[in-house]
């Protein structure tokens, strides 16, 4: 009897992600194209491939490397990445990730031998990350103007920072006017308005980054850390960083020697700060906007 991987996955009925290739993805050793940048895509893929058996079930990152593109070296089974899939799908395994990938990993079921036998490769979290990403890519001009208008709000508030006062109280008033004459609010508080701020203004479904339905609750360590992570050192507006209990949105774009973020830590703010500005930074996560 043959085993698992010297056979096709076993294809399901119905693809489990339904919608487009947000976008094709290249590592950084792809001759004649550019190396793809971090994104939850790319979170969704290393989690399928990984319930498929050919990468590690670990904290997933963001980053299309060298390593999950074409698998690692040594051959295991267990680390051969998109290639590996490739080749047991019968696709030329250049370890890139186009239409034709995405199309056998939606379809692709778990094999009998692997954990959750039957199942999708691409679980719920996967398909709700390829979803994100899908916005990201094809609704561009939403996303631009959701984070014009998180920066919009941001600077506003660093500019009227004598009438910004700093409170733990909850629920926040998640609809101030960050130009108002008196505004209580703290670091998690700042983000949630930032984001109803551009929800209101765009009319666009922009969700709660602190997955408290709009209700005026949520802080740093509720949910508003449970983003994927970025890892590529390239920052968009709307990212939030966070430190040992503190949070500050990024209103301004760029690696970490040029992104700007909104800091409102203390009575004494908001102000703009750099990502480093603090020694007790933890990492990046990129909360979806649509």
């Amino acid at each position: 009897m043959s085993e698992w991987y010297e056979q096709p996955y076993p294809k399901a009925s119905s693809p489990a992600y339904k919608g487009e290739l947000p976008r094709p993805l290249y590592p950084p050793d792809a001759k004649g194209y550019d190396a793809s940048t971090g994104g939850p895509d790319v979170t969704a893929y290393k989690r399928g491939i990984s319930r498929g058996g050919r990468w590690p079930w670990t904290t997933f990152d963001d980053a299309y490397s060298n390593g999950f593109s074409h698998g690692k070296a040594g051959g295991n089974v267990g680390d051969s990445g998109v290639a590996g899939f490739q080749r047991q799908m019968g696709i030329q395994p250049t370890g890139f990730m186009g239409e034709a990938t995405l199309e056998a990993l939606s379809y692709a079921k778990i094999p009998k031998g692997l954990p959750n036998a039957g199942a999708m490769l691409l679980d719920k979290v996967a398909v709700d990350l390829l979803n994100q990403a899908e916005k990201e890519n094809h609704g561009d001009s939403d996303m631009e103007q959701i984070r014009k208008l998180i920066t919009e709000f941001c600077q506003k508030a660093e500019s009227n920072e004598d009438n910004w006062h700093y409170s733990q109280n909850r629920p926040i008033d998640i609809s101030v006017d960050p130009s108002a004459s008196s505004i209580n609010s703290d670091c998690s508080g700042l983000v949630i308005q930032a984001y109803h701020y551009a929800k209101r203004k765009s009319g666009l479904a922009v969700p709660d980054p602190a997955k408290q339905g709009w209700s005026g609750y949520g802080n740093t360590d509720l949910y508003e850390d449970d983003h994927p992570t970025v890892s590529n050192g390239s920052y968009l507006v709307g990212d939030l960083a966070h430190y040992k209990g503190h949070v500050c949105i990024c209103r301004k774009a760029g690696n970490s020697s040029v992104a700007i973020w909104t800091s409102h830590g203390q009575e004494a703010g908001p102000d703009p700060v750099n990502l480093y500005y603090r020694t007790d930074f933890r990492k990046v996560v990129r909360p979806p906007l649509l």
